[in-house]
């Protein structure tokens, strides 16, 4: 699987937990080991970061300012 794939996949996954737990927000490492815990491909904390990160580009995520605490 390519990166870019890789990246959408747990940008996918990472949507559709925020959509069932609209009000959750978690560190990367949380996100990685517990929001995509039962996801069929396998990712690590890079990823994940990469991911969040397009996220947050796109307006799809927000970063706490006092805190590396992503959510809605």
């Amino acid at each position: 699987m390519k990166m870019v794939d890789i990246h959408s996949e747990i940008q996918t996954g990472i949507i559709n937990y925020l959509s069932v737990h609209p009000t959750a927000s978690a560190s990367a490492q949380r996100i990685c080991n517990q929001w995509l815990a039962n996801e069929r491909y396998s990712h690590n904390i890079d990823q994940v970061q990469t991911a969040i990160n397009g996220l947050i580009d796109r307006g799809e995520m927000h970063k706490r300012s006092d805190a590396d605490i992503y959510t809605l």
